[in-house]
């Protein structure tokens, strides 16, 4: 991504901020006894996590882990950064529609009037998938691997989705940019958090169908709604199946045939076996 200009009072990435960031170093020892004080933190003082499976999270549990990271991991550089971009605070958002990435992060920049002039004003949000996070440890029994680091539960899951999302908001705030494919991201995300890889298996919304409910794209399915028993396709699975339904009154699509569209969950799917 192209580094976008900040605002006219702020600093912004620089060598600077870059040689800072990069002097981040912790040995492998370190980084467990720091991560597993925010996981015993979080525990502790999160209203909405009370073990290590949780079942509710919410955004102000996002806003607490950035700031034990910022402490713990990043000398509180990364609130100082954002301060002096005018981008404190940052936002922090929960996502059902994440259903392929583990979390996001976004640098926005939009025109502000400050007095007389227009000035460019940068917002970061970082979001996690509630989808990904809440059908892994749940149902599906298998190793979960995130940034190439195994995870016992939920919470440490969390955890490395938000270690990866914060290099990428260190990067932006660093170098303007960021990337998981560049060895830049490669090289701060070993040194800071001991991250062996850059990607997330967390179990998805497809696997957990079908392990727990035997259902998959392609196949027929039967579901009652308004006391209606209805048979068609699986076409996509999100948090819930989309069924394709054959009518007259549908939908044409490009196999030439009419559909009507439902979005069913999972647990009112019956396999149609004579499908």
């Amino acid at each position: 991504m192209r580094p976008n200009p900040l605002t006219d009072d702020a600093p912004g990435p620089g060598r600077e901020r870059q040689a800072k960031l990069a002097a981040l170093l912790f040995p492998a020892d370190e980084v467990a006894v720091r991560a597993r004080r925010i996981h015993d933190a979080m525990l502790e003082q999160s209203p909405q996590l009370r073990t290590a499976n949780f079942t509710v999270i919410g955004t102000d549990d996002l806003e607490a882990l950035f700031a034990l990271y910022d402490r713990e991991f990043f000398r509180g550089l990364l609130g100082e950064m954002l301060m002096e971009d005018g981008a404190h605070p940052m936002g922090f958002r929960l996502s059902r529609r994440l259903t392929r990435a583990g979390g996001q992060t976004m640098r926005q920049v939009r025109q502000v009037r400050k007095g007389s002039r227009t000035v460019q004003q940068v917002e970061y949000e970082i979001s996690v998938s509630t989808t990904l996070l809440f059908s892994t440890f749940q149902n599906v029994e298998r190793e979960v691997i995130v940034g190439g680091l195994v995870c016992r539960n939920r919470l440490e899951s969390l955890q490395r989705i938000f270690e990866h999302e914060l290099l990428h908001l260190a990067e932006f705030l660093g170098w303007g940019r960021s990337s998981c494919t560049a060895e830049n991201f490669h090289r701060l995300s070993r040194r800071i958090f001991g991250h062996e890889g850059v990607t997330h298996d967390l179990v998805t919304p497809r696997e957990q169908a079908a392990v727990a409910f035997d259902v998959r794209v392609g196949d027929t399915v039967r579901f009652d709604l308004e006391g209606v028993t209805y048979r068609g396709r699986v076409n996509r699975i999100t948090r819930r199946a989309t069924v394709l339904v054959e009518s007259p009154h549908g939908e044409e699509f490009t196999d030439g045939r009419r559909y009507l569209t439902f979005y069913v969950p999972l647990p009112l799917l019956r396999k149609d076996r004579a499908g």
